[in-house]
């Protein structure tokens, strides 16, 4: 059962949906986000899953196929081709978000035809794409539902043997789901919390089908992890986290060096990463 619909989720990409009048905007955005993936500002989960766990199962994994469960906007899949230079696939449900993929991935030299607009869960998408992929991920997917295990099966169909199996969740935990029920209670109802903990978490990653690399936490506090309502008070005082997270980063970064604090009760992600023997 999903805990959340699909209303939901075309609402919110039909928000980052722009006019060609805001492309130049979109733009320097991207810019600096790139920007801060390199300076001192960069946060802990980013640097920790780009130079740390990332290259550790990626680097020589060039020209194969990676497909991403609820891909939109696809900004990270752009990132996998063009640091890894892997073959980005997308599957999105939401009509807004496979619409926002396909322009990501257009801009960026990738066939916009690899967003495959489908649900996930149904069966023709197993069927069709039954062991098709190297690599699988997901991101932020797996806990919008009350039966996780059962849609972590349906990542295991879709993936070759042999083949990568990475999923991520949100960490709404701790000190976490203080701050998240503060800014808006309403999202952790969307979300199964009750996987967040290393240990219920890899109860979901069957062994029979999936020989254990890596699962932990990852990253340290992080602000950007966080939502709330438009313009309540909560939106304003969110908006004032996210710019002091700026020189949080830099100041994590130097007194902790390339090692983070990673915990249940601060880390803003967990990870697994499998593969399918």
């Amino acid at each position: 059962m999903k805990l959340s619909d699909k209303q939901y989720w075309d609402a919110l990409y039909r928000q980052k949906q722009t006019q060609p009048a805001e492309n130049q905007k979109i733009r320097q955005k991207k810019s600096i986000e790139e920007l801060l993936r390199v300076t001192p500002f960069r946060g802990y989960a980013d640097y920790f899953l780009w130079e740390k766990i990332y290259p550790r199962f990626l680097n020589n994994k060039k020209g194969e196929k990676i497909v991403e469960i609820g891909s939109a906007p696809g900004r990270e899949l752009v990132r996998m081709h063009e640091v890894f230079g892997l073959v980005p696939y997308g599957i999105e449900y939401s009509e807004a978000g496979v619409k926002l993929n396909r322009q990501e991935f257009a801009s960026h030299g990738i066939d916009p035809d690899n967003v495959i607009h489908a649900d996930f869960l149904s069966g023709e998408i197993g069927e069709k794409y039954k062991e098709y992929f190297d690599i699988v991920i997901s991101n932020g997917f797996i806990e919008h539902f009350d039966n996780p295990r059962e849609v972590v099966d349906k990542h295991i169909n879709i993936l070759k043997k042999g083949g990568l199996l990475i999923i991520s969740i949100p960490n709404l935990r701790g000190f976490n789901y203080i701050m998240q029920y503060l800014f808006q209670h309403s999202v952790i109802q969307i979300h199964n919390i009750g996987i967040m903990q290393t240990d219920e978490y890899k109860k979901l990653f069957n062994d029979e089908h999936l020989s254990l690399q890596y699962c932990g936490y990852y990253g340290t506090l992080n602000f950007n992890l966080y939502a709330s309502k438009d313009k309540s008070i909560g939106s304003y005082f969110l908006k004032l986290f996210k710019i002091m997270q700026l020189p949080l980063n830099s100041l994590f970064r130097l007194i902790l060096g390339k090692h983070g604090l990673e915990s249940k009760i601060f880390s803003p992600y967990l990870i697994y990463i499998g593969v399918r023997k």
